[in-house]
């Protein structure tokens, strides 16, 4: 108390002196305020007093307040006043960092941080290229963080984001900063001595190996403080010097500062917390919170034993991933690879690939939530790589590596339902990813030497051939008025009403579009010898027998719910893919060819999956039928003709999911036939699934509700699942009607 007053009253004593002093002007105010400043510290040696108890704080205060008068008086932005010319000439900025840098009287530090903060910030002449302002500015930022929860942290940290700001600003004032070793520096002085206020340009970059970045080092330093507040501006300053695009300075970053050992290291010590005892709904219900936003001990009460650690984690990886976003390509690179070796392949790895079913359940949960949390390119594919390996050539017969993939695999089909629904939700998450290497690995790469294709024989045979390669015999007359020539004039005067009207009001002398065995694209119309689209629309609309179909008790028999997703979600995938380099046009790639066709093992395991949906729960249906819709939606056009060309010419013994689907419903009509009371039983299984909301999109975002009539009976997931098998075929019959309107209204 008695401190504050005498400070009172000295800065009173002080502005009486200044207010009946004669006129001075604003140089000589200036050079009065410096000498009363160092006078101080020739008079008092013993450093007993605290800086409250002098006037030291007011005398730098007005200095800062000329400086800025002085600017704002001269009009002119760039130009160097005489008290400017006077602090540079005389390396006052020198001087107080001395003076600062020994905190004599105590809280010396904090007022010549305050006061370098406000010079960068509040004056608008561009100081830093200046010697004596880089030099002492950056000898200032390497004094700090150097004390752990140190009482002046609050001072650096917006001292330290100030100099950030000026730099992202001038990127290349970034090179100041870069230090040298201290025999180049010494070599550098020598032809310094006669620049003292004038603008110089940056040292001369040195080896990288060499090279010292102190600001980065300091806010790595200061990210670690246990005040919330000055770690989360650290982390933003740090964001700041990652993104700079001077070479010089991000080589600097990864090879000679902690910047990617920090950011790695600091996942790795927050998976080890993360708690085990803990179900995939729980881990999937938390949301990334990085920054200024914490979770208190009643939030924690009121969620669960854990919650803290596990938001902790997906918070700082949402940090890591919006750094990768905005580094230089060379920063975001080190730091996806640091984290990839650190935690991935050292943590995650080993705790996957664990035999207890706990524990693949809840590591696998947390995997595809970090997933899920990941968007920039760098730190995706080396998630991509970690998951499924970097393979792109032709996936053999029975492979076992990359050992990861293969095991996600082979869980799909666990003997537990709980893994298997686990890890079918890890690929659906994969499959919403930005990143072309997921679809060439898990599908493509198998697709592209066209190898499933038989180009049909001339003469009767090709009639024969094609009959043979439509899995539904009621097709042979629809193929049989395909072989017929359309002329192109009645083809171009229809095209526009077939892409507008619904394909079930398509008429059936409408004019053939491709989505054919000859393999383009929907966007190529050129050939009239291909099935139209209300053709290939109703071949999945008809794939179930008309007693299998309950949605026309509630006047929803159509699939028009579906057009309008359909359509989002495809114009939301080519926007994605465009700038993949993807050919328009289905052909043999010669480098991917197969002596005998093998589809993969991501596509053998969803026709397995689809093949077994009677006998499968409802939620593993969900999953597979939407991992399969996008799959379709995908606009390749060799996935394309493999899943949703019924009229596609094909080899003896391949499968392609029309295919699976004929089989699916030959296995319907016989199980119909031995079951008497099949349409009582799937009317009702509908009305109870959902009631009345029969999209599948819905049925895959809602769980079933709690109705107290509910009942199961006997053979309910029989019935779901043929439920779920005709608002796939639906579904599929949209996305091939929306890729060829698409296609028509681009053409």
């Amino acid at each position: 108390m008695n401190r504050k007053m005498f400070s009172k009253l000295s800065n009173f004593l002080q502005n009486a002196v200044d207010t009946f002093a004669p006129n001075l002007t604003p140089l000589e105010e200036f050079v009065y305020h410096w000498k009363c400043v160092t006078n101080f510290f020739v008079d008092n040696k013993d450093g007993r007093q605290r800086i409250e108890e002098t006037a030291i704080g007011g005398h730098i205060e007005r200095m800062l307040e000329i400086l800025q008068q002085e600017e704002i008086g001269s009009g002119e932005i760039g130009t160097t006043g005489p008290c400017l010319e006077y602090l540079l000439q005389h390396r006052l900025l020198d001087t107080l960092y001395t003076l600062g840098r020994t905190d004599q009287p105590p809280g010396m530090k904090q007022v010549v941080l305050s006061f370098f903060t406000r010079l960068l910030s509040r004056l608008k002449h561009p100081l830093l290229p200046h010697i004596n302002v880089h030099r002492a500015v950056q000898r200032l930022v390497k004094a700090c963080g150097e004390v752990k929860a140190a009482p002046t942290e609050k001072e650096e940290i917006e001292f330290l984001c100030t100099v950030c700001a000026k730099i992202k600003t001038d990127p290349y004032l970034v090179n100041f900063f870069l230090e040298s070793p201290p025999k180049q520096r010494r070599e550098e002085k020598k032809g310094e001595a006669s620049a003292a206020g004038t603008v110089v340009s940056p040292p001369k970059a040195a080896n990288v190996t060499s090279l010292r970045f102190g600001l980065v080092d300091a806010l790595v330093s200061l990210a670690q403080s246990e005040d919330a507040w000055v770690a989360v501006k650290a982390c933003e300053g740090l964001m700041l010097c990652g993104s700079l695009p001077e070479p010089t300075a991000a080589a600097c970053i990864v090879e000679r500062t902690q910047f990617c050992s920090f950011l790695a290291g600091r996942l790795v010590t927050q998976y080890d917390a993360l708690p085990t005892a803990i179900t995939p709904a729980l881990i999937d219900s938390v949301d990334a919170k990085w920054g200024f936003d914490t979770i208190g001990e009643r939030e924690e009460d009121q969620g669960f034993p854990g919650r803290r650690r596990v938001v902790a984690l997906v918070s700082w990886l949402d940090y890591v991933d919006r750094v990768a976003e905005a580094a230089n390509p060379t920063v975001a690179t080190a730091v996806s690879r640091e984290v990839s070796q650190q935690l991935f392949s050292t943590r995650f790895q080993a705790s996957l690939l664990q035999a207890a079913e706990s524990t693949i359940i809840v590591y696998t949960a947390y995997l595809t939530r970090c997933l899920r949390t990941v968007c920039s390119s760098a730190l995706l594919k080396e998630f991509c790589f970690f998951i499924l390996g970097t393979e792109r050539t032709p996936e053999p017969v029975n492979q076992s590596e990359p050992k990861l993939r293969y095991r996600f695999l082979e869980r799909c089909n666990h003997l537990s339902e709980e893994v298997c629904l686990v890890t079918l939700r890890l690929f659906d998450i994969l499959l919403q990813k930005e990143e072309e290497h997921i679809f060439h690995n898990l599908v493509l790469r198998n697709l592209l030497g066209r190898d499933y294709y038989q180009p049909p024989s001339s003469g009767s045979g090709d009639q024969k051939d094609t009959q043979k390669s439509d899995p539904n015999p009621s097709n042979a007359n629809e193929n049989e008025e395909e072989k017929t020539p359309v002329n192109e004039e009645e083809k171009n005067s229809t095209e526009g009403t077939d892409a507008t009207q619904s394909p079930t009001s398509s008429c059936p002398d409408s004019p053939a579009v491709s989505i054919g065995s000859t393999g383009e694209f929907p966007g190529n119309l050129s050939s009239p010898a291909r099935p139209e689209v209300h053709k290939v629309v109703n071949s999945f609309l008809s794939l179930l027998p008309e007693e299998a179909k309950s949605s026309y008790q509630t006047a929803d028999s159509s699939y028009d719910m579906y057009l309008r997703d359909a359509h989002k979600q495809y114009a939301s995938l080519e926007e994605m893919c465009k700038g993949w380099g993807w050919p328009s046009k289905a052909h043999a790639v010669a480098e991917f060819h197969q002596e005998e066709f093998y589809m993969g093992s991501f596509l053998k395991l969803l026709f397995c999956k689809l093949e077994g949906t009677l006998v499968q729960s409802h939620a593993v249906n969900l999953l597979v039928t939407g991992l399969v819709a996008r799959l379709a939606q995908i606009p390749h056009p060799a996935l394309h003709e493999f899943l949703l060309d019924p009229f596609l010419s094909i080899k003896p013994g391949v499968h392609a999911l029309f295919t699976t689907l004929t089989k699916m419903s030959g296995e319907i009509r016989s199980y119909m036939k031995s079951e008497p009371e099949f349409s009582r039983k799937l009317t009702l299984a509908r009305k109870q699934l959902l009631g009345i909301t029969y999209n599948l999109q819905n049925l895959r975002q809602t769980p079933k509700p709690i109705d107290p009539e509910y009942q199961w009976f006997e053979d309910q997931g029989r019935m779901e699942a043929v439920i779920v098998l005709e608002e796939f075929c639906k579904e599929l019959s949209a996305i091939a009607f929306v890729k060829h309107h698409a296609a028509v209204t681009k053409s």
